[in-house]
């Protein structure tokens, strides 16, 4: 049987009036304005508090380290969109936003879900949890999200993020343990493998109070920023009838013949 309806639907979030638009308790144009970054706006929306100066300088950087990574897919996608719909500015974003899945850019919320969920229903310390993990995900062929990358032997921003994790004071926990899972999932391959920049900000996201399902939109909004610059490049700069035909001109068709 269908539940009634309900007679207010409740948000903590915003409200608004002629006179102004309040924001968990913030008026925007007066407390917010101004005074808050972006990184801190996000951090505010998410776990509903302001952040203290260690989460705001960790999720700025967490921000800045994924924005970018030049001709990925979410990009090329961006550009051959505005190509088709040169109308649709926010489509070609759009476009560009929903690559931003379990192989890349998503893969944060994925190492936090590993992190937050699976290993809290292990006993031990942070190196039997990590043996037990490794042993569960390379034991049977899987891959563990956060570990490898097809361009970085050792990720810069993974190296930043942890090494300023550690400089500025902030907790460390969930930063040691993946760090831990990396050592143990070398050591079972008998070789490096990266410790990536999803790992960082999966375990970093974790350690200054962000919740596992949120850490995906940090790639979001970071991706969002970086997808509007390729696309304003694309206006300036049109890359994307060269790529459509490259692929055109690379493509072999294999079908049947035609009668």
């Amino acid at each position: 049987m269908n539940s009634p309806a309900r007679e207010h639907i409740s948000t903590d979030i915003a409200t608004l009036n002629e006179e102004k638009i309040t924001v968990r308790g913030l008026d925007v144009a007066r407390d917010m304005m101004g005074k808050m970054d972006a990184g801190q706006l996000f951090y505010f929306l998410v776990v509903g508090r302001r952040p203290d100066p260690k989460q705001s300088t960790l999720i700025n950087a967490m921000i800045v380290s994924v924005a970018e990574h030049g001709m990925m897919p979410s990009t090329i996608a961006a550009r051959l969109t505005l190509l088709g719909a040169p109308e649709s500015f926010q489509g070609a974003v759009a476009s560009g936003l929903l690559g931003v899945g379990d192989v890349f850019v998503g893969t944060t919320s994925n190492v936090a879900r590993l992190l937050k969920i699976e290993a809290a229903e292990i006993e031990g310390d942070d190196e039997q949890r990590a043996r037990v993990i490794v042993e569960r995900y390379l034991g049977t062929k899987r891959r563990i999200p956060g570990l490898g990358h097809p361009h970085h032997p050792v990720d810069p921003r993974a190296e930043r993020l942890f090494a300023l994790q550690e400089e500025i004071g902030a907790p460390t926990d969930y930063a040691r343990l993946m760090r831990a899972i990396h050592s143990e999932a070398c050591r079972y391959r008998g070789s490096h493998i990266t410790l990536n920049g999803s790992a960082a900000i999966g375990s970093v996201a974790l350690d200054i109070g962000i919740d596992w399902r949120a850490v995906r939109g940090i790639g979001v909004v970071a991706r969002s920023i970086g997808l509007v610059g390729h696309i304003l490049e694309e206006l300036n700069q049109p890359a994307a009838t060269d790529i459509w035909k490259m692929v055109e001109d690379k493509t072999i068709y294999t079908g049947p013949a035609s009668d």
